[in-house]
């Protein structure tokens, strides 16, 4: 394996969180490590990629917005017609 194609042991350890579906431990990790000013560039934006790729979608929060909303109005003209 060349030099350029090894991960540092913080990514590699927050890949392996993701992987064992602990995605809160992998947040925390990633989001400590794109904190640390001391840590290479690589790093920061391998873990700002993990951050990135663990964000819900904006698409699918707003349908799920429009369906409780849609379910509020159900069922008040429900409680209210009933």
């Amino acid at each position: 394996m060349s030099r350029k194609e090894r991960r540092a042991p913080r990514v590699e350890g927050i890949r392996a969180l993701l992987e064992a579906g602990d995605h809160r431990a992998a947040g925390d990790a990633a989001r400590a490590l794109a904190a640390d000013g001391s840590a290479p560039d690589d790093e920061r934006a391998a873990a700002a990629a993990v951050l990135a790729s663990l964000a819900p979608d904006r698409a699918a929060v707003a349908v799920g917005v429009l369906g409780v909303l849609a379910a509020l109005v159900l069922s008040v003209a429900v409680l209210v017609g009933g």
